[in-house]
């Protein structure tokens, strides 16, 4: 493949990824045939450890890992655990419970921020302005590393929807997934794949699709 080819294939694959919700009841979860499962699980990891060359700034050095997001896996069985427990064990009447049902995997993606101590004595303003840059270089390289992850998906011909809320988020969904209390939620990828793909599930597409345009683009021309 040549370069030109090659960059043609990345600009198909960022344009055809797209948002869709895959929802069905709790009780409707699928199990997924054991070589259709090894298969997907092994794209996924390969796709997870190609995200993470997304760049980042700082150093978060957490645990001696340098990157500062972690990548939770839930496989089927274990995301139909998850949507049974929102809907039954903390009442969540929302879109979750079926959202989890409704994936063949579950990838939750957290960042974790850097904290100051409001009480210590070094925390000046200066150094609070810094904290908050910090940060914000943490949460854009894990936003990167997950657009990343979303195009391999793509690639592969799996569904994804990112969700960014909800009660995913919640200290109670992160002590239940054992997610340390440190880490921040960014994204919630329920993954379908290809082989799952059928009509028995309900399925909703993304809101912006078609209001995308190009008018925020702005050449600088400097006198």
């Amino acid at each position: 493949m040549t370069e030109d080819q090659l960059a043609e294939q990345l600009a198909k694959t960022v344009r055809v990824r797209k948002t869709e919700k895959v929802m069905c009841e709790v009780e409707a979860h699928q199990s997924v045939p054991d070589e259709i499962a090894a298969r997907n699980q092994q794209l996924i990891l390969d796709a997870i450890k190609t995200a993470g060359w997304a760049p980042f700034h700082y150093p978060r050095n957490v645990d001696g890992i340098a990157e500062p997001w972690r990548v939770h896996v839930l496989w089927h069985e274990e995301a139909g655990k998850a949507a049974a427990h929102l809907r039954d064990g903390l009442g969540v009447t929302s879109k979750e419970p079926r959202l989890a049902a409704g994936c063949n995997a579950l990838l939750v993606v957290t960042w974790l921020p850097e904290f100051y101590d409001e009480d210590s004595q070094n925390n000046s303003k200066l150094a609070r302005e810094d904290q908050v840059k910090r940060d914000e270089e943490h949460l854009a390289a894990t936003s990167a590393m997950v657009q990343n992850l979303l195009l391999l998906l793509t690639a592969h011909e799996m569904g994804t929807y990112w969700s960014s809320g909800g009660k995913f988020r919640d200290p109670e969904m992160f002590e239940f997934l054992g997610v340390p209390q440190n880490e921040r939620f960014l994204a919630g990828l329920f993954v379908e794949y290809p082989e799952m793909k059928n009509e028995s599930k309900e399925r909703k597409a993304g809101a912006h699709r078609e209001k995308r345009c190009e008018d925020w683009i702005r050449e600088v021309n400097v006198n």
